[in-house]
């Protein structure tokens, strides 16, 4: 191995493996290397072609940025940028990618960011890295988002580190950022509406946190015909005992439903019952899913837990996600009797207001795109 990678060109390798399926956990860990060329004597561009390099070719915009121990290995390059390790690392901080290169451990990684991110665009980060998502490393809040994976590492597990990595630069930063994030983000969107009711209100958050994602609640009783014994609310509220269950575009397979339409109003006589069969297919099971969200919110509300459906149509408009907070401290309030009048003060306050919005629609690329709009500090 040549180069240890770090900072951000660790992050778009993380986001590349994760993608492609790859578990974290179940890499191995190496020691971090001198920053040697393997091609030549000196950086450059012919030491990335992809026979020896897949973690796409640097350049002097997005240089690759690497680890030297002990001040070795400093370069002079303006496609390679070289972190000096003034400290040692704790054990498992580098892991094995290939014959010509290593990574640093997602622990160390969310440290690194926290010299680099804003609070907020580092809470989201964690959310990220402690969920079962990963962003596009083209476009982290515009890209393309893959869902349903393992995540890299957990909001215990980066405690534990930075606990060990004691009096590194950035530590007191990321352990105020990992206050406010939590484990199991299902998907990004979560993982903002986590981000925005757990930030306080000086990071134009909602100073709501912290929040519980996709806990388990037991529910249903023995005999009933509800299949379903166990709901997971895509997050809860340390206030009350109110949360909220983000549906998606995709929850309901409505353009599904659309073209199976379609095709049976346009089948041909040979085909026509064939496409009216799928039809019906088809609306049977969006209609069954709308019959399982339905039955979700009573199981839970039966359970003493009152969740919110919320659409993208909340996070994406003008005071939107304002006014459903508002509705939850209404419920906070009015049913479980809490007090709700400091949060309700901020909701008012016009340059709060302002900030909030500006801060979410950050998050969610509202006239933004590529790498920059991840909010460096």
């Amino acid at each position: 191995m040549a180069v240890t990678i770090s900072h951000q060109s660790a992050l778009d390798v993380v986001r590349v493996l994760r993608a492609d399926g790859q578990c974290l956990e179940k890499m191995d860990a190496v020691s971090p290397v001198s920053t040697t060329p393997w091609a030549g004597k000196h950086w450059g561009k012919g030491n990335f072609t992809p026979d020896v390099w897949r973690w796409g070719q640097p350049d002097a915009r997005h240089p690759l940025h690497v680890l030297a121990p002990s001040g070795r290995g400093r370069v002079r390059s303006n496609v390679v940028k070289a972190h000096a390790i003034t400290r040692s690392l704790p054990p498992g901080s580098v892991l094995w990618l290939d014959e010509n290169s290593s990574i640093v451990c997602p622990e160390l990684l969310f440290l690194q960011m926290s010299r680099t991110f804003s609070l907020p665009m580092l809470v989201l980060l964690g959310y990220e890295l402690c969920g079962h998502f990963a962003r596009s490393p083209e476009d982290p809040l515009g890209g393309r988002i893959t869902d349903g994976l393992p995540a890299a590492t957990s909001v215990e597990r980066i405690r534990d580190y930075l606990s060990i990595f004691k009096g590194a630069r950035g530590i007191a930063r990321a352990k105020y950022a990992l206050s406010f994030v939590g484990d199991h983000a299902i998907s990004a969107p979560e993982a903002v509406l986590a981000t925005m009711l757990s930030l306080p209100t000086s990071e134009a958050g909602y100073g709501m946190g912290p929040v519980l994602l996709n806990n388990r609640v037991n529910v249903g009783t023995e005999g009933s015909w509800v299949a379903a014994k166990k709901r997971f609310p895509d997050l809860m509220l340390s206030l009350a005992p109110v949360g909220m269950n983000y549906d998606g575009e995709e929850h309901l397979d409505l353009s599904g439903l659309v073209l199976a339409a379609q095709a049976a109003a346009l089948a041909d006589p040979d085909s026509s019952a064939e496409k009216q069969a799928k039809l019906l297919e088809k609306l049977q099971e969006v209609r069954a899913k709308v019959v399982d969200d339905n039955m979700r919110n009573r199981q839970l509300a039966a359970a003493g837990q009152i969740v919110f459906p919320v659409t993208k149509e909340d996070l994406y408009g003008e005071g939107h996600l304002d006014y459903l907070v508002r509705q939850v401290l209404d419920c906070a309030r009015q049913v479980f009797g809490v007090d709700t009048g400091g949060f309700e003060v901020a909701l008012e306050d016009t340059d709060s207001k302002r900030d909030r919005q500006e801060l979410l629609n950050s998050m969610l690329a509202q006239g933004r795109s590529g790498r920059s709009s991840y909010g460096i500090a």
